[in-house]
């Protein structure tokens, strides 16, 4: 992060939350090659994505940028904004795409600690691994994201499995 937690905030603000560390692991340029399983957006298709995590000045918020690709459509690209809501002990993301207009059932996550996951809920759901309280990153440097759907029924079911590879500097 830019900024020591400890080191009072510009314009009398409060520093940003610790709980903000876990995500430093996210920290530069990811590519993925996957697969998504069959849901109800059809069979599944492969998946290709590349993203960019990187500190917003001041260190309050994570900037995730991303261009995926699923099959043969139109690449998604667009930002995500990361932040921690220490008044409700929740991790908040905001994103804004080239999908269409924002609305806040669809351009929003929430998400919590709990069990060594870091799990995020929004138009769907995806979860992260903890280790020592940060993102994992596996000893290969990868780093894993399970990702689910909701079904007709609405029940979370499995969608993909996005496995990371961290580009050279």
């Amino acid at each position: 992060m830019t900024r020591d937690n400890h080191e009072a905030a510009e314009f009398g603000a409060p520093p940003p939350s610790p709980e903000l560390k876990r995500l430093q692991p996210l920290v530069g340029t990811w590519e993925s090659e996957d697969h998504t399983l069959n849901s109800v957006l059809g069979p599944g298709v492969p998946v290709r994505s590349r993203e960019t995590f990187s500190w917003l000045d001041g260190g309050y918020f994570l900037v995730q940028e991303y261009d995926v690709v699923f099959g043969d459509e139109p690449a998604q690209k667009g930002v995500n904004y990361w932040m921690y809501d220490a008044e409700q002990k929740r991790f908040r993301i905001i994103f804004f795409s080239n999908n269409g207009p924002y609305s806040d059932a669809g351009n929003r996550y929430s998400g919590e600690v709990a069990d060594d996951n870091l799990t995020m809920v929004g138009p769907a759901r995806f979860q992260y691994v903890l280790h020592d309280g940060m993102i994992k990153t596996s000893p290969d440097g990868t780093i894993t994201i399970e990702w689910w759907l909701r079904d007709q029924a609405g029940a979370w079911q499995p969608w993909m499995t996005n496995t990371f590879t961290k580009e050279s500097s």
